[in-house]
């Protein structure tokens, strides 16, 4: 690949990658809602949750696991999240993997057909 070539994928690699960061910078934004929901008021209500396990009455084990169970919630919306957003950025990251690689064939036939 001769030098300009290499100007061109490099124009194209950086043009992938501002779109990259377009689409998730907009991702972010559309899931800033469900994570302060999952951050605020899930753990707020685990919170409420878990004062409530706290009885004289009760021994340090139900305890214990009264607590516990009240975080079953905020882990288990926590692990969905977590786990959607690892899958939606293995995409972009793909998607730009193989546009990079298909800009290069692209580049090196249009210079080798010259």
């Amino acid at each position: 690949m001769d030098h300009v070539g290499s100007v061109e994928e490099t124009v194209v690699t950086e043009r992938i990658r501002r779109k990259l960061e377009e689409v998730n910078a907009a991702a972010q934004k559309h899931l800033a809602g469900v994570q302060d929901h999952v951050n605020f008021t899930m753990q707020q209500a685990y919170f409420r949750c878990a004062y409530e396990c706290f009885d004289r009455r009760r021994s340090q084990e139900m305890i214990n696991n009264c607590v516990e169970n009240c975080s079953v919630p905020v882990l288990t919306a926590n692990n969905v999240v977590e786990t959607e957003m690892a899958k939606f950025q293995v995409l972009p990251v793909s998607c730009t993997y193989d546009l990079s690689l298909l800009v290069i064939d692209i580049i090196s036939y249009y210079l080798l057909s010259q």
